[in-house]
């Protein structure tokens, strides 16, 4: 694969790309960003000014990559998925001039990843499942909870020996949706009498304990977009609603340092706590889309990535700075066109596309929240020839969606495109 006039700009970038994931080593100069929509791993070397893409192992087919984290300059992870079923694990001991595979196969996707040190890691992942590794990643344990409709979002390693994992959507809302777990014996059981489970419309995205008693969890309500932040301090027992400032959505993400605090999510949300999440004001946002992940690495430097968005802080996110990628070229023999009209829509849009790859693949409709709510793949038909299939703005079950940004996303063998679409009241 070659990579060619790469620039990177102090703006957006002129077509949508879903920064997913994002990482700052402790030097505050090395970090990297991943998108869920290409094969990208980008790389920094000062904090966040430019960025570089790096090689990924050479079988690329429909990898989709939600997530990063390192210990340091050189020692990184990303956790995905491979192939429509089987969730994957790349890792760089040289930051980042090489990412070798490291399958752990333990669910049909891989969503966060976090490491406490060099050698112990945890991946959770859909279908209530998660790995652990205690040597870097040469070997990973797969685990499965109680809970196997539980769609794990955030992992909160305490030490090597207490850990947390939060959930949002399950395969039923007739069983609740978020779900907090926790486990005392470094990873390998979770706790199956006090973890707590929402009977509502919560989603759990992510979370942050402290200790073994005080910690947070955000996330937002499914039916109305309202954000979640919820705090403990009696080690889950119970939660206590924190009041979150006006005009701020659901929340994807946070990370702490300290006392410090930050969460993203919704139409570029950012908020920011001093107090260890008590209280939480709002931060000026350049996004307008969803942030999906937050990363500090001391109290001034930070990362948020989103659609579209990269942005870095050196001030505690006083102010915060969008880079873009302005031109990326890669060679490729095959190509995909996919058009979306009309946009924004009201009740009917036609998604027209034509490949000349010989496979077609997955045809999909995506939420904001990188959730798959219609798949129109049954409606392929053949390659090398226009085609078009209609969809009407329902899901799965033709129940109508709110209004809002949805992605349309065609994937063959060896290509895939996406196409942001508005659908309207």
């Amino acid at each position: 694969m070659k990579y060619m006039a790469i620039i990177l700009i102090l703006c957006s970038s002129a077509s949508a790309i879903a920064y997913h994931g994002c990482t700052l080593a402790p030097d505050n100069l090395s970090g990297w960003v991943v998108c869920t929509d290409t094969t990208l791993i980008l790389h920094t070397t000062n904090g966040g000014l430019t960025w570089t893409p790096q090689a990924v192992p050479p079988d690329t087919i429909a990898r989709r990559i939600f997530d990063v984290t390192c210990v340091d300059g050189m020692y990184a992870w990303t956790t995905g998925k491979h192939n429509l079923h089987a969730a994957e694990i790349l890792a760089t001991t040289n930051g980042g001039n090489t990412w070798e595979r490291q399958i752990a196969g333990f669910s049909k996707y891989g969503t966060r990843i976090e490491f406490y040190n060099q050698n112990y890691g945890i991946t959770v992942g859909g279908d209530g499942a998660l790995a652990r590794t205690t040597d870097g990643g040469g070997y990973w344990d797969q685990i499965f909870t109680d809970w196997y409709q539980a769609e794990y979002y955030g992992v909160s390693i305490v030490d090597q020996t207490h850990s947390w994992i939060c959930a949002g959507w399950p395969d039923s809302l007739a069983t609740g949706q978020g779900y907090i777990v926790w486990s005392v014996d470094g990873g390998l059981t979770w706790d199956t009498v006090n973890g707590y489970h929402a009977l509502g419309y919560e989603d759990f995205f992510d979370m942050r304990m402290f200790n073994g008693a005080s910690g947070i969890v955000v996330g937002g309500y499914e039916d109305t977009y309202a954000p979640i932040i919820w705090k403990t301090t009696n080690g889950g027992s119970s939660w206590t609603p924190i009041s979150v400032p006006a005009g701020i959505y659901y929340l994807r993400a946070l990370d702490f340092v300290d006392n410090l605090g930050w969460a993203v999510g919704k139409s570029g949300s950012i908020i920011h706590t001093t107090d260890g999440g008590n209280t939480w004001t709002t931060q000026t946002s350049p996004a307008d889309s969803t942030l999906f992940d937050v990363d500090f690495s001391d109290g001034q430097h930070g990362l948020a990535v989103g659609y579209d968005h990269i942005l870095r802080t050196t001030d505690g996110g006083q102010t915060w700075i969008s880079v873009g990628i302005e031109e990326l070229i890669i060679d490729s023999p095959n190509h995909i066109t996919l058009t979306v009209a009309p946009n924004p829509m009201m009740h009917m849009t036609d998604i027209e596309f034509q490949t000349t790859d010989g496979k077609l693949g997955v045809l999909a409709i995506y939420d904001a929240t990188g959730r798959v709510v219609k798949d129109l793949t049954g409606l392929l038909s053949v390659t090398g020839h226009r085609s078009s299939v209609s969809w009407d703005g329902t899901d799965q079950q033709g129940k109508r969606l709110p209004a809002g940004i949805y992605f349309v996303e065609l994937k063959t063998t060896q290509q895939s495109a996406s196409e942001k679409v508005v659908l309207l009241e």
